[in-house]
């Protein structure tokens, strides 16, 4: 592996190891500035997997105070399904990314918890805030699925299934917007924060295929419920909304960075978030087991 990618799997194992600290466990919170947010939803029991695969209602506690969505079981490896986003193939995220550094700088001077997402040090001094805001280098995600737990004997029989049916399901990659909206996500029990740039699919985009057969995000999370449900695992939301987390805070502070957005959006800096947007091709989808590198489930030729 290369260093961009080294350093991908090691944020993408920070995350997997904290349980909590994606925005895919378990959210009922979200507010879309600049649009319609998504509808809270009542919390979810966590899960974790017995040894004979099916789910129980479980919660604690790591050492660091975050809640985990489910608790560590000796032989269980938290696991996460993706689509990745190539933004460093992209001619439009060196500019995007500065943007963001910028507005995220001003809203961790109102909200001094806030942090780039793999990084779980202190970060968000409010006297030293504004001078930087360092948006990880690497390539972001929208995810597919919550983490949930998984026997190791169980993976690559899941592997197969999610190949299976993303391959019914998407015939070809296609185009996705980044930005420029800022989303405020919150996990089910209220203990992390997540800010997150809006993803959709781009109807402008030049894609293979007709629109039966073009990829999209909705063909994605419709595949890799299916094959969770059947597994026994936790499905996702009933209505998705695709996003890419770039930082959080711990705690409930939603209302503070909605508060901060709003703020930057008067001072017309960017939408809320960004001045400009970044479009790329999504040609693969990921099915990440801690511990291990990524595994591609579906790829399809990116031209």
């Amino acid at each position: 592996l290369d260093s961009s990618a080294r350093g991908a799997c090691a944020r993408m194992d920070a995350l997997l190891a904290a349980y909590d600290s994606s925005d895919d466990d378990e959210r009922i919170g979200g507010v879309g500035v600049g649009g319609g947010g998504d509808e809270e939803e009542r919390p979810r029991p966590a899960k974790r997997a017995r040894d004979d695969g099916t789910n129980v209602d479980a919660g604690a506690t790591d050492g660091s105070g975050r809640v985990r969505a489910f608790p560590h079981v000796d032989g269980n490896f938290a696991t996460h399904v993706y689509v990745p986003l190539a933004l460093s193939r992209s001619a439009e995220w060196s500019r995007t990314r500065a943007e963001l550094g910028d507005v995220l700088a001003r809203i961790a001077a109102r909200v001094p918890g806030l942090r780039p997402i793999g990084d779980h040090g202190k970060m968000g001094d409010a006297a030293t805030a504004t001078s930087s805001f360092v948006v990880p280098d690497g390539d972001l995600h929208v995810s597919l699925s919550h983490t949930f737990p998984i026997r190791a004997a169980r993976r690559d029989g899941l592997f197969a299934a999610l190949r299976r049916a993303l391959s019914a399901s998407l015939t070809s990659s296609w185009v996705a917007r980044v930005g420029p909206s800022l989303d405020v996500l919150v996990n089910a029990n209220r203990t992390t924060t997540f800010l997150a740039l809006r993803v959709d699919d781009d109807a402008d985009g030049s894609v293979p295929g007709d629109g039966n057969t073009r990829g999209s995000f909705a063909g994605a999370y419709s595949a890799v419920d299916a094959v969770l449900t059947r597994g026994g695992y936790p499905r996702f939301h009933d209505d998705p909304r695709p996003h890419a987390s770039v930082a959080y805070a711990p705690g409930d502070v939603e209302a503070e960075l909605v508060e901060a957005i709003k703020l930057c959006h008067d001072a017309n800096v960017g939408d809320g978030g960004l001045g400009g947007i970044a479009r790329v091709r999504c040609s693969r989808v990921v099915c990440k087991v801690s511990g291990a590198p990524g595994v591609t489930v579906w790829a399809r030729a990116e031209g």
